[in-house]
């Protein structure tokens, strides 16, 4: 059970942390893209919420992903949802990001919910990933990544980009001298 409590503290601590990162992005902001090959703060948020909707629900739970069932495929992406290509975008689309960040939010309370119910079993439950290449993986590969890996690295990639923009990246963070 130490597993389990471990997860569901670093998960929700992770989810909590990328909301205050986003809290104050604009839409202006969330559409800016960087010179080079980086990713707009809105294509990245859009990957870091979709994946988990999608890959816990249907690749874990065997669920229909929230984007389906409450969202009809629509949470203010530039490319139209595909369930079998859920996290493409196209480079210099534009998103919108009230509706982006809403979707986000929704994810994140259904993710901090869903921990409540999370079990040992679900932690050793194979995972097929072999549509991005990456085999069979165990509930708990998925469930770190999607639940605070994932976060802290795009999340981090979010702050720089506010940061590139003239803003605070991390709210609550230092300020250099």
């Amino acid at each position: 059970m130490e597993a389990l409590a471990f997860l569901r503290e670093e998960t929700r601590s992770a989810w909590d942390w990328l909301e205050t990162t986003v809290s104050d992005v604009t839409e202006e902001q969330a559409n800016w893209w960087p010179p080079g090959i980086a990713n707009s703060i809105g294509a990245t948020y859009l990957h870091v919420v979709i994946n988990p909707d999608v890959e816990i629900n249907r690749l874990l739970y065997g669920r229909v992903p929230i984007i389906e069932r409450d969202w009809h495929g629509e949470v203010g992406q530039s490319v139209s949802y595909d369930p079998e290509r859920f996290d493409q975008w196209d480079r210099g689309g534009s998103v919108q990001w009230e509706r982006l960040h809403e979707y986000g939010r929704a994810v994140h309370e259904w993710l901090a919910r869903s921990l409540d119910d999370l079990s040992a079993d679900d932690l050793e439950r194979p995972v097929d990933m072999s549509r991005s290449g990456l085999g069979t993986w165990m509930g708990r590969d998925l469930l770190v990544l999607h639940g605070f890996r994932h976060i802290y690295l795009h999340g981090g990639e979010i702050a720089c980009l506010k940061g590139l923009q003239g803003a605070k990246g991390y709210l609550g963070g230092f300020d250099a001298p």
